[in-house]
């Protein structure tokens, strides 16, 4: 049987109503379920726990950003990735609301790659990225150690804006820093031989390796890969065949060669 006009019109308007109800019913209860704690998951380079799933658990907490009792309409995804973002431990985070009623974090650490201890005998970390970071109770990262006319602690700094905001003096030395130790942790023979970056008087940078007590006089950031590039071959052509316990000083700042100061 054919149904009028209005009757067929009629049933879809119920049906059409009938879902509205059905949906709205069900993002009631979906907005009410109580979710609680988040899913952590932490990406870290290498072993290096600087923050820990409990860490990020009391500090959200602290901020009154999670809860036992929260429900899914109340938590504040955009302010918890802010919150996450703005630790100097953390590279990036991102949060994550999922219809079945879990959340997760989803966090990266960042790599440090030198440790200042700077002139009022307080310590930081140099990370990959050019940004200061506070030191950690869980984790000591074994990397390059600075020291010398360097008084750095400004966690919220990186070298860019510092570049556009600090003096001539501190531009200089932090970038030179960075670049130094960013070339020194990316090559696998530097990172194995140097283990110390000292800044004297004059705001020039010496090395000191891992094996034997010789000072390599550095200089300033400039042609860096080339300083290098001398030390590597002077290290496996040169010094071999001297013998370590010869020379007390290493000065690879001239351009074209490496001159050697013996012991007494």
């Amino acid at each position: 049987m054919k149904l009028k006009p209005w009757l067929r019109n009629t049933i879809w308007m119920i049906f059409l109503v009938s879902v509205w109800l059905i949906m709205s019913f069900v993002n009631s209860s979906h907005d009410e379920r109580v979710v609680g704690l988040p899913e952590i998951d932490i990406e870290m380079y290498e072993d290096m726990m600087f923050l820990t799933k409990d860490d990020v658990l009391e500090r959200l907490k602290n901020r009154h950003l999670i809860g036992e009792d929260k429900t899914y309409d109340n938590i504040e995804l955009e302010e918890i990735e802010k919150y996450l973002n703005e630790m100097p431990e953390i590279k990036h985070a991102e949060a994550y609301a999922y219809v079945s009623g879990k959340w997760r974090l989803d966090i990266q650490l960042r790599r440090p790659i030198a440790r200042i201890f700077n002139i009022d005998g307080t310590s930081c970390y140099l990370d990959k990225d050019g940004t200061m970071m506070p030191l950690s109770l869980n984790y000591t990262a074994h990397v390059l150690t600075v020291d010398g006319n360097i008084n750095e602690t400004d966690f919220t700094k990186t070298v860019d804006n510092i570049i556009n905001n600090d003096s001539l003096i501190t531009i200089e030395i932090l970038d030179d820093l960075y670049e130094i130790s960013n070339y020194v942790c990316s090559d696998e023979f530097l990172s194995a031989q140097i283990t110390h970056i000292h800044i004297n008087e004059y705001n020039e940078f010496e090395l000191i390796p891992r094996v034997g007590d010789q000072r390599i006089m550095f200089g300033k950031a400039d042609y860096v890969e080339g300083k290098f590039k001398k030390l590597e071959y002077f290290y496996s052509e040169g010094i071999t065949r001297a013998g370590w316990e010869n020379y007390d000083t290493i000065n690879i700042m001239y351009e074209s060669q490496v001159v050697c100061s013996k012991r007494n």
